[in-house]
């Protein structure tokens, strides 16, 4: 059973007539896919979780086939990643999910509607998983306090107040389990625990989608549903009516739906995919608008054929200024209509490869090849709160200024997909709204069937650029390349404060770190910017280990690091072998700056050799940021009868086991600095100077060191002990033996016995 459960202030200028494409440019079949099996994935949401700059995938599974985790897909550094960075605690049946910010930190929030409880005839609460500095807790934070068979949610901003509230499509089709739709208001971040909002009548619906079709400044809520009539409630300033004052002509099983101008009279249409498994033709449908806010009740554009619709995606992917759709269906290809101008191609006019089960489409460049930052001037008359963006989906909005003033996260909100933008306070003369958007979207899905995947974009990017030797140690020389097509001017910024207007340049940096890199082309049709996030990456970096003291035959040796790239792995084999009998006993983050690392282990421990090997790894947390301070501490203890002097405690490798530290742009090898544990000397140690263990100190102390300093000039018999004042440390040199070592031994024999401040012995 299936169901469906920094900105730059650039303006990108396209000319419509050079970009028209024969075909669709993309791949037909996929090339990048999801790792995890059989976890039977609903939603997927694309939104930067890290807040990197880049790109990342919210997936939300089990659907009605299995109880599974939630996933997120950390991309970076043009990196695909091979399998999921963070999981949910909770395994659930869910279906579709929203992602947002819902308490104005920055970092986008998740919710996840579940469609059952312990099966078909159980609710169960859906949830929110709050993002904390870069990832969810795994733990949701909120439950919607009714159980309600809930298989999908979407975000708006039902009072426009500038927060993101949630609506749930609630009921259960199959087994007659209708439940009223729902919708919770944000209030400081947090859900209410009571229902803003719930409609009249209780049915079976599947999606939910937030638009402004009457164009009055506020948006609407549209719900498509199993054996009900397709249906649009009107929301009239904050109010929703509890019936919905527009439902199609035609009863038939909707599984998704989607608010786009698909005729490009400035007014929002409706595009519907109808299921045919529990009845009717199954086709994707539009109803147009009318122009005055009403949409017909009878399809103004179909599919040529039927099936188990299931998924939309509106795109403008051949950049000609009109939406094209993207649809899939159960066991069937991925299709792409063409937008003609006015209505879509009855046909597709691209066809995938391979039959998938389509649960969710988006638009999204997830190597981030096509994307640029654009500037939108909305003008305002001091009443409207609610904007759209000239392009959508959104790759992520940077910035918004209203009346010359830069909003506070709490003082905005919007969605990427439909491309809205929703103000706590209205503008007087403008609202400028700062973004990024791509003009070389990828078509990716979430499978039910199998894994998620990616179908690339494959025209050439606008800009492109590419380099060698971008990831290595300072000085780093790196040449760079450009091949875009028709270029004939370039600029390029290389990030650490030098230029170039070659079109291959040679760059060498002196500054460690990681660094963006801008290029800006001119043809005869426009002139482009593209930066590159992360382009070169340059390490200068150094680990070192302290001195410690031996306390009560215990120490403890801090490993510190200066880094001047984000680290995701450490590791560190090291050796202990010197003049004590030392055990190497563990390893501790605690209190420092990998204090949150979930992955601290020693991974290798080879006692007959005085080896070891930690192991740090950030696992789904953020990278260790550039910085420095300490790392790790190793305890260890000393097993001996009190040996004097110092034991080198260092960096090293051995058989299987190699110092490296590991970035995004890979795996490097840093300076070090070796420490030491030492023993403080006491007087009775550090005066035996003839090495007669015993009976130190004696007149036979004083007599060899005044024979070394001025007499014979032979060396002591023990070097270290002869330092008494302990003035060159614990490993002493000639040069610290001197005439007040010899002060001290005499007073202490024959005038005050005093050790001069040097601790008791144990």
């Amino acid at each position: 059973m299936v169901r469906r459960l920094c900105f730059l202030i650039i303006i990108v200028t396209l000319s419509a007539s050079a970009q028209v494409l024969a075909q669709v440019p993309l791949g037909t079949m996929p090339y990048w896919t999801t790792s995890e099996q059989h976890i039977y994935s609903s939603g997927m949401i694309w939104r930067d979780c890290n807040r990197d700059g880049i790109i990342d995938g919210f997936f939300s599974n089990g659907n009605d086939i299995v109880q599974a985790a939630n996933n997120i897909y950390l991309f970076g550094n043009g990196s695909l990643p091979a399998s999921a960075s963070w999981y949910s605690s909770n395994l659930e049946y869910s279906g579709h999910c929203a992602v947002g910010d819902i308490n104005d930190d920055g970092y986008p929030d998740l919710v996840v509607a579940n469609y059952l409880g312990q099966g078909f005839g159980f609710p169960n609460r859906s949830d929110l998983y709050l993002n904390v500095g870069g990832l969810p807790d795994p733990t949701p934070v909120w439950h919607t306090p009714d159980e309600i068979f809930s298989f999908s949610c979407a975000f708006g901003d039902v009072d426009g107040d500038g927060d993101l509230d949630i609506c749930f499509a609630t009921g259960e089709g199959y087994y007659q389990d209708y439940q009223p739709n729902l919708l919770y208001r944000n209030e400081g971040g947090v859900f209410s625990n009571t229902p803003y909002w719930a409609s009249a009548a209780s049915d079976a619906a599947l999606d939910v989608v937030w638009g402004d079709v009457d164009n009055d400044g506020d948006l609407d809520l549209a719900f498509t549903y199993d054996q009900s009539a397709t249906a649009v409630y009107y929301n009239n300033d904050g109010i929703i009516e509890s019936a919905p004052s527009w439902q199609a002509a035609t009863v038939e099983s909707g599984n998704t739906l989607l608010f786009g101008d698909i005729n490009g009279d400035g007014w929002l249409d409706l595009v519907v995919a109808y299921n045919n498994q529990l009845g009717g033709l199954g086709r994707f449908k539009v109803y147009f608008n009318d122009g005055a806010g009403t949409l017909g009740t009878t399809h103004g554009w179909q599919s040529s054929d039927g099936g188990y619709g299931s998924a939309l995606a509106l795109c403008d992917y051949d950049n000609d200024g009109d939406d094209d759709l993207a649809t899939g269906r159960w066991f069937h290809p991925l299709w792409v209509y063409e937008n003609l101008g006015s209505t879509l191609s009855a046909a597709p006019v691209w066809t995938g490869a391979i039959d998938i089960v389509a649960e969710e489409l988006a638009w999204v460049d997830i190597d981030g090849q096509g994307v640029f930052p654009i500037v939108d001037t909305l003008a305002a008359d001091g009443t409207r709160k609610l904007f759209y963006t000239r392009h959508h989906p959104l790759y992520e909005v940077d910035s918004v200024l209203v009346d010359g003033a830069r909003l506070d996260y709490s003082d905005y909100c919007y969605d990427l997909a439909a491309g809205w933008l929703s103000l706590a306070e209205a503008p007087v003369v403008e609202a400028i709204c700062y973004y990024r958007y791509s003009f070389m979207n990828d078509l990716a899905v979430a499978n039910w069937d199998t894994v998620n995947m990616v179908f690339a974009n494959t025209n050439p990017p606008f800009v492109d650029v590419s380099a060698d030797n971008a990831f290595g140690p300072v000085p780093l020389t790196v040449q760079f390349y450009d091949n875009s097509a028709g270029a004939y001017l370039w600029h390029w910024e290389f990030g650490d404060g030098a230029s170039s207007d070659e079109r291959n340049p040679i760059h060498t940096y002196e500054l460690a770190g990681y660094h963006d890199v801008e290029v800006t082309v001119t043809t005869s049709e426009r002139t482009l910017s593209r930066t590159v996030g992360g382009m070169v990456s340059a390490y200068a970096d150094t680990l070192w280990m302290s001195s410690a003291l031996l306390v009560d035959r215990r120490a403890r040796v801090d490993i510190f690091a200066h880094n001047h790239l984000p680290l995701a792995e450490i590791v560190i084999p090291f050796i202990w072998a010197g003049p004590f009998d030392l055990r190497y006993d563990s390893v501790s983050v605690v209190g420092l700056r990998t204090d949150y690392f979930p992955s601290v282990a020693t991974v290798s421990w080879v006692p007959d050799w005085d080896v070891a090997t930690i192991h740090l790894a950030t696992g789904s947390q953020p990278p260790l940021e550039p910085g420095s301070g300490p790392i790790a501490s190793l305890f260890f203890t000393d097993l001996g009868v009190g040996a004097m002097g110092s034991n080198p405690v260092g960096f090293t490798s051995y058989v299987g086991r190699n110092l490296s530290l590991t970035t995004y742009a890979g795996v490097y090898v840093p300076e070090t600095v070796d420490g030491d544990i030492h023993v403080s000397c006491c007087l009775a140690r550090v005066g035996d100077a003839n090495g007669r263990n015993g009976d130190e100190p004696t007149i036979g102390d004083v007599a060899i060191i005044i024979d070394m300093l001025f007499i014979s000039g032979t060396e002591v018999a023990c070097l270290a002990e002869a330092d008494i004042n302990q003035s060159g440390g614990a490993d002493p040199t000639r040069e610290d033996i001197t005439i007040s070592d010899i002060s001290i031994l005499i007073d202490y024999l024959y005038i005050t016995g005093s050790s001069l401040g040097l601790p008791d012995c144990p």
